[in-house]
Formats: structure tokens, sequence, C-alpha cells
């Protein structure tokens, strides 16, 4: 009786995700809100404009923050609402324009058109403006219209419950609710590694209209319905039935491997913390922070390293693919979280015109005429009825979606000193002992502290599409695991130890640079983009530890010429030698830093970054003198 009760609770809820409405109200021309009935609509008319505007089109106009999603676990009756949520949200026809397959889709494959924006001549890919100042601002309404189709399905889930106490807390729960993101920078709680295990088990347990059953886990993968040969057109995507991570094969019986992502997303954490804190401490100039172009950090090259380590040759790696991972909308939100305190930390730098170099669905690469600036539309995302697009300018702040983050939340942008110091609690400098999790221990405590008032950093600049696909760069200090590696790159193109790179007691980072295959030749040899590994955390403890006399640059460069190493390798292990990544170089460089007086202040860079040349010079991909 009991099974039957439950099996009838999930047939309850599956005929409520494909059950047809008996009267569909359109939306009017001048309406700020879209009602259940409204969005039924539009699904049926597939032909009208759509706009996007996040959970104020469902009426909730109040702003309340998108929680960390261990935290959003706590709260039981939201964590439900979630997950049966992201299920029926994830079981929608693929035919449907609000679908989780279709709104995936905008990201990259299919290219096809969304909500009636067509492609332009010289165009090519998805609408995504990756390696673009619009970069960041282009997936501000993107994650306002899964969040707000995402609530839609939370919200018809909780009407299907009967009348009751439990209908009531799950209405409650729906009134704050926004989607969660995924802090991957920051220390995980005491024993639990960085990769929550609720995104990482095939099944969960969710509460249902008639008791409590277990589910294929939405946040685990999304099962394709069906794979369709037209929209996939290269294996092994072809292939596989639902989203992978680390595939265990090319086969259609292929496994993620979350065990091994969770491992190296452990071990490579507090190079991740070093970054998005030099980002938001350290670096004020929005152009230099939204996109890889240029030389340094940047919050796109923090976020490619994620997908291609989360996808390790399955779909998060691939760009064209990896909107379809549920791990992808908690990573981009928390990407999305990192943009928006960087905003509030620098409020007068924003967009400004700039060439776009790649090409997207709607705009071809280097167009006179597709210069990004403030009000460049935001392709496919409708604002209005009119088919009036978002713009950066629009987009500028997260209230007009009705959504904040934590440590944003009630701030006076006129006194950013909580904010900094939440900041600093979250990615700062933390005391110097060895930091557990429950996979190992890191030698590397985190942020560094400044103690030496020197900042070094290895910069990495390769074209981004020369290896026809996404790889890593890793930075070691000192010997790696294979005995006979020769400074600089390997000349082997095995992949057989590449995957435990990151376990060698000397590793220090990765940067990963996320493209796309089949591009063209010139494309291949003239995209260039940068990525960095901080080595000051590093060098600080190698300074506890006795093996470096002092941050003083001559020691420093004296010392990083002696054991400063890079590799790199494809997402699917395969080792590339450097010379045969194209315009690939590694620089070391340097500044004075005045460490930060209390915890309500960031440390400040003092004057301009230097090349130490002799920490790399003569080396294969290294920069040399005279570069």
């Amino acid at each position: 009786m009991a099974y039957r009760a439950l099996s009838a609770a999930l047939g309850l809820l599956l005929f409520g995700l494909f059950a047809t409405p008996s009267a569909c109200t359109p939306v009017g021309r001048g309406s700020l809100e879209h009602d259940v009935e409204d969005l039924l609509a539009i699904n049926k008319r597939q032909g009208g404009v759509f706009s996007v505007l996040g959970v104020v089109g469902l009426g909730d106009k109040t702003v309340h923050p998108r929680l960390e999603i261990r935290e959003l676990e706590k709260n039981a009756d939201q964590w439900n609402v979630y997950l049966l949520g992201m299920y029926r949200f994830q079981n929608m026809n693929q035919g449907n324009k609000l679908s989780y397959y279709q709104i995936a889709g905008i990201h990259g494959r299919p290219y096809i058109p969304w909500d009636g924006v067509n492609a332009v001549d010289g165009g090519g890919g998805g609408y995504c403006t990756h390696g673009s100042n619009i970069f960041l601002p282009w997936h501000r309404p993107y994650l306002a219209l899964f969040e707000e189709i995402l609530y839609l399905n939370a919200r018809q889930a909780v009407l299907e419950f009967p009348d009751g106490e439990l209908k009531n807390r799950y209405n409650n729960a729906l009134t704050t609710f926004r989607m969660p993101y995924w802090d991957w920078a920051a220390a995980p709680p005491a024993g639990e590694g960085v990769m929550p295990w609720s995104v990482q088990r095939p099944t969960i347990s969710v509460v249902l209209p008639n008791g409590t059953a277990t589910i294929p886990n939405p946040l685990f993968s999304y099962t394709f319905r069906p794979i369709s040969r037209d929209d996939f057109v290269d294996s092994p995507w072809t292939t596989f039935p639902s989203t992978l991570r680390d595939p265990s094969s090319n086969e259609a019986n292929a496994a993620s491997r979350n065990d091994l992502v969770a491992l190296e997303l452990d071990r490579m954490r507090s190079n991740l913390q070093s970054r998005v804190y030099n980002v938001l401490a350290l670096q004020h100039n929005y152009t230099e922070i939204s996109n890889d172009r240029r030389p340094g950090d940047s919050i796109e090259s923090i976020h490619d390293v994620l997908h291609n380590t989360l996808g390790s040759d399955g779909h998060m790696s691939y760009l064209a693919y990896s909107a379809y991972d549920p791990i992808f909308w908690l990573h981009h939100t928390n990407v999305d979280r990192i943009f928006a305190i960087w905003q509030a930390l620098n409020p007068d730098s924003y967009v400004v015109p700039e060439a776009n170099p790649y090409s997207t669905f709607t705009a071809a690469a280097n167009s006179v005429a597709d210069i990004t600036n403030l009000v460049t539309a935001l392709h496919p995302f409708h604002r209005n009825d009119a088919g009036d697009f978002w713009t950066s300018e629009s987009s500028r702040h997260t209230d007009v979606y009705a959504y904040t983050y934590p440590e944003l939340a009630g701030l006076n942008p006129n006194d950013t000193s909580p904010l900094v110091s939440k900041v600093n609690t979250l990615y700062g400098p933390k005391p110097t002992r060895p930091q557990q999790t429950k996979r190992g221990t890191s030698t590397i405590a985190g942020a560094p502290n400044f103690s030496g008032q020197r900042q070094y950093i290895a910069d990495i600049k390769v074209h981004k599409f020369g290896l026809d696909g996404s790889f890593n760069v890793y930075v070691f200090l000192g010997d790696t695991l294979l005995a006979d590696e020769p400074l600089g790159g390997s000349d082997s193109n095995s992949n057989s130890n590449s995957k435990q790179w990151s376990a060698a007691p000397s590793f220090v980072g990765i940067t990963g640079f996320l493209a796309q295959n089949g591009v063209t030749n010139v494309q291949k040899k003239t995209q260039e983009a940068n990525g960095a590994v901080p080595l000051t955390a590093a060098l600080e403890a190698k300074m506890r530890a006795g093996e470096l006399r002092s941050m003083q640059e001559d020691v420093v460069s004296a010392y990083l010429q002696r054991n400063l190493r890079w590799r790199i390798a494809k997402t699917d292990g395969q080792v590339i030698d450097v010379d045969a990544a194209p315009g690939f170089q590694l620089s070391t460089v340097w500044a004075e830093v005045e460490p930060a007086k209390s915890a309500a202040e960031f440390p400040k860079v003092k004057g301009e970054y230097r090349v130490l040349i002799e920490a790399t010079d003569g080396r294969p991909g290294g920069f040399h003198t005279g570069d």
C-alpha cells in the first residue's frame, strides 16, 4: 500500500509536468508580470515574445538573497521545493520553448533561434558572449530566466499538495526562495569537501503529496528525452543519454566519476581562494576582470577552470554542451555573485565600448557594427512585450530581478567596509595551519597574508582555440610526480599521469581555458586568452618551512628559476608539449603590496607589476629576455 501511495504521488507529479491547461490568457502588451496561465499560454503559442523578468514575472517583487547550496539544504522545506521544481523543470517536453532543454540550449548547441532571435551572417556558435566585456552581464538575464521557470515549476509542484499544514509550509518556503549558488572558493565546512554531496549522489529523497520517495537527483545529471541527432552532431554527445562529469568512457553506458572531480577540486581550492581574493581585493578595472583577453586574472578565467575540472572531458568542459549539466547553474550563479560583490566594491567601473573578437549566434567576430557597449542587446533575452532586449545597463543591478546575495543584503552603498570584512572572512588570509578536508590536507593556507609585502603571480597566455578543445595549465614549485620531468613542460603525449598531477606535494594551482573545437585555422592562431596562478601563498608557505630565505624579488627569482615548473593537459588527460600549444607563454610577475591594517580593509598594490625575467628565461614556454 505504501508503495502504491508513493507511486501515485509520483504519477501525480509527473502528470503535472505534461498536463495541458484548459484555458489560457495571453500576456497583455504592457504587462510586468506573468501569471501561471500566462506562461502556459506562451508555451502553447511558441511564437510569442517571452519577457525575461526573473521571479518578478511571477508577481514576486521583493528582493531576497540567493543562498549557498549548503545553506539552502538546511531549510528542509525550501530544499524540497527546490528539488521538486528542478525535477519538474527537467521533465518538461524538449519542444517547449521554456523547457530545461531549450533554455540550456541557449548557451550553445543546438545553435537554433530562441524566442524568435535569429542568427546573423558571419555569426557562429550559441548566444553566449565568452571572451567579451559583456560576458558577465549576459549571464545575468540568462540566470534570471532559469530562475523564473524553476520558480514556476516549484510553485506548480506545491499546488499539487493537498490543502493543509504541509502545503502551507511549502507556500511559505516559496515566498523567499531563490535558486542557490555553490561557493567553490571558500573553505568548506569542517570535515566536508568542496563539492557538496547533494550534487554527487544519483538519487535523492523528496517529499511528494502522498509521502516520501527516492527520485533521480536533478542536481546529479540531466537526462535527454531523447538525444536529438539533429541538435547534437558530435560524438560522443550523440551517445550519452545523460550529462556526465569525468565520464568513464565514450560509450552509452559511461558513468560520471564525481569522486575524482571532487578530489581535484579539493586539491585546487586554496589557489581558487587566492584568485577570487585577488580579483575582489586588488583588481579595480572592470574591463580587466570581465574577460580573459588581457594579461592577468579575470572572473572569466577563474570560471573557465571550474568548467574544465567539473567536466573533465564531460559536458561541462565543452562550451557547446555545458549548460545541460545542472551544476552549470550552481556554478554560474556563484560567478554572478562574485561579479555582484565586485560591482558593489567598484561601482564606477563598468562596460566600455569594445570590439568582440569571437562570433556568437547574433554577432560576427570583430564586426564594427557589433562593438559591445552598455546598450548592446543581450540576445536573446527580451525585456518586455514590445521586443526590447536587456542590456548591460538595464541588467547592472540584481534587484531588478528581485534577488541579491547574502554578503550584499542590507549593504549601504556609501559604506562598503562591512562587505570588505565579509570578503576577508571568506577569502582573505587565514591562520597558517594546514587546511583539513575530508579528502586530505592542503599545505597552502588559502590566500596570502602579504607579510613579505610582495605579490607573485604566474601569468599565462595562449591561443585559446589552438588545441581544438579545452585544456588546463598546471603550475608547481618543486618536483612533479614524474622523476624525469624537465623544467617547463613535457614532450610526452601520454595521458597516464596528468590526472594525478594535482596530487604532487609541489602542486600550486591550475588555470583553465574553456574552448570549443571545430573553429577555423585563423581563430586557432589569433585568439589569445590569459589566465593566472597566484604564487604568493605557496611562496609564503615555503618561507615558513625554511625553504625560502625571504620574499624579496631577487631571492624569489632565484628560487623560481630552480623550482618553478608548468605542464599542459587537455581535459581528457592528454599531455601537451608547451611548444605544441600555439602562443603559449608563462611569465612571473611581482608587485609591492601594502598589507591590510584591519579586517575592514584590503591590502593595496603599490605601483605596477614587473616581470621576473630570470625566473623563466631560457625555458620552454617561459618569458625570455627580449620578449
